[in-house]
């Protein structure tokens, strides 16, 4: 049913004026097959003990998972991140190393995902079943040895 001119609904100043965009952004979420990874960088810190991370995914009508692990420039794990059900498409946020300080280049694999649900309670998630990636993105970067 779409609102008349004269209904409540499309007569909100509120919405007009605070969400001017929020009926063009509702009709463009997409269902999970479709839901990707449009952006992936990370910057280090000066201190190269911290990373940035900024994430922006297609606008999603199903929240979903995201798996982050960051390699050291031998392919060790250094950090890793899950985040469970983003409230916000855009993400940014501050990673911090486990690891000494090592120049080199640095590698950034983020997974997003859909768990299945437990038929006979959906709020239950069982860790042990394999879950397809629905995308995955990597970026590369380098820590910079300190020239004095």
């Amino acid at each position: 049913m779409n609102p008349t001119p004269d209904s409540p609904e499309e007569n909100d100043p509120n919405k007009e004026f605070f969400f001017p965009d929020l009926e063009e952004l509702n009709n463009s979420k997409v269902p999970p097959e479709e839901t990707r990874i449009l952006v992936l960088t990370a910057e280090p810190y000066p201190d190269a003990k911290r990373v940035r991370i900024n994430l922006e995914m297609t606008p999603y009508q199903v929240r979903p998972h995201l798996d982050m692990v960051l390699l050291d420039p031998a392919g060790m794990e250094v950090s890793t991140v899950s985040i469970i059900e983003p409230m916000a498409w855009k993400q940014e946020f501050t990673i911090h190393l486990r690891a000494e300080r090592q120049d080199g280049k640095y590698k950034l694999i983020m997974r997003l995902f859909y768990p299945p649900t437990d038929e006979e309670d959906p709020k239950l998630f069982r860790l042990d079943i394999p879950v397809e990636d629905t995308d995955r993105a990597e970026f590369d970067f380098e820590i910079e040895e300190i020239k004095e």
